[in-house]
């Protein structure tokens, strides 16, 4: 499983990504697909209410005049240009790079929209002619590069949240907000599902190992004005067991920005298939347990998503693949209980309701 997929920052709407990547046995291309709002890549995230400075090193983008680093903020995985393989129905926003190329036997690229394989990448600034990038460099090399930062969700979403010490029922849990200060890996399960009405919101400071489905009460058990909300704000690292194939809510994954190199550190980031512990996951180990699929019914924000499940083969995909395809490794579905009934930071603070949503890509 060469698993060179890589989503590099940050992608926003259903995920946001930096620097992403996995490596596996050699037998096969496994890729990801969004639904249902925009891919989007680079940038870096605020501190508490200071926004993030594009000429830092943290921030993820290419280096102008001369060009460099292109990837850094880009998108690289599995796709064709017949519109197979990794890709976004909607929109992908780049400030780097988005991998593709015109050559139908090219395995990397990353497609947008539902026809054609690039209509939806967008960028406005590039020097670079050749066919192998579908688009990046979005806004340049100027200040508007700020747009990209991203909110310090741990730093200023908590409303005095309650003191946890365990999680092994967040279904269960009332509605409110929580905080944990694990003094190492803080295991999260979950035994009933959210339930209509909750809006629960855990705060990890520190790493959090997922070891069985999150998932919201049925569709039919609530309405626009109880639907459930779940997030967990994680300052480190979110670890998914691989018996793990479904995740529905807000899941974040800030990196520390104490640590003497943010961005190469493992904080920050969400690895899509692990081991109960922090150390990097072996070829082996990948290759033995990542075999299944794993469904975001929500958003992902982190520093960078280890994309680890290798199930199926970009050889074998299908265009116009739904999300229910059993060949894509990770699925993103932005779900209308994204937007619908509120907040998830509220916790019941504010009484407005989203009386009509119209979307056209780009989306959010």
């Amino acid at each position: 499983m060469n698993r060179a997929k890589k989503i590099s920052a940050l992608v926003l709407g259903i995920v946001y990504l930096l620097l992403g990547c996995s490596l596996a046995l050699a037998d096969s291309r496994p890729y990801f697909k969004a639904y249902g709002a925009d891919t989007a890549a680079g940038g870096w995230f605020n501190s508490g209410g200071s926004s993030c400075l594009p000429s830092a090193s943290t921030f993820q983008a290419p280096t102008y005049s001369p060009a460099s680093n292109l990837y850094k903020g880009g998108v690289m995985a599995y796709g064709k240009n017949t519109g197979a393989g990794a890709g976004s129905q909607f929109g992908a926003l780049a400030l780097g790079l988005i991998e593709g190329n015109s050559g139908a036997g090219e395995p990397y690229g990353f497609t947008t929209a539902s026809s054609g394989y690039n209509k939806l990448s967008f960028a406005n600034f590039s020097s670079l002619s050749s066919p192998n990038f579908w688009g990046g460099f979005l806004e340049g090399s100027d200040a508007h590069q700020a747009a990209h930062c991203t909110a310090d969700y741990f730093g200023t979403k908590q409303k005095s949240p309650q003191a946890i010490s365990s999680v092994t029922n967040a279904g269960g849990l009332a509605s409110g907000q929580y905080l944990a200060k694990p003094g190492s890996l803080l295991s999260v399960s979950s035994i009933n599902p959210v339930d209509k009405d909750k809006n629960i919101v855990i705060f990890v400071d520190g790493n959090v190992n997922i070891t069985s489905n999150i998932t919201y009460a049925p569709r039919d058990t609530y309405t626009a004005d109880s639907v459930p909300k779940f997030a967990l704000v994680v300052k480190g690292s979110i670890y998914i067991a691989p018996n793990v194939n479904r995740l529905d809510g807000l899941y974040i994954a800030q990196p520390n920005a104490s640590l003497s190199n943010a961005v190469k550190a493992d904080s920050g980031v969400i690895w899509t298939c692990h081991q109960p512990d922090t150390n990097p996951p072996t070829d082996l180990y990948v290759s033995a347990n990542c075999r299944n699929k794993l469904t975001f019914n929500g958003a992902v924000i982190a520093k960078q998503v280890n994309l680890l499940r290798v199930n199926g083969d970009q050889a074998s995909a299908a265009v116009g693949e739904d999300s229910n395809s059993g060949n894509i490794a990770e699925v993103f579905n932005f779900t209308p209980e994204m937007v619908t009934g509120g907040g998830f930071f509220d916790n019941g603070g504010n009484t407005y309701k989203i009386e009509s949503l119209i979307s056209l890509p780009p989306v959010f």
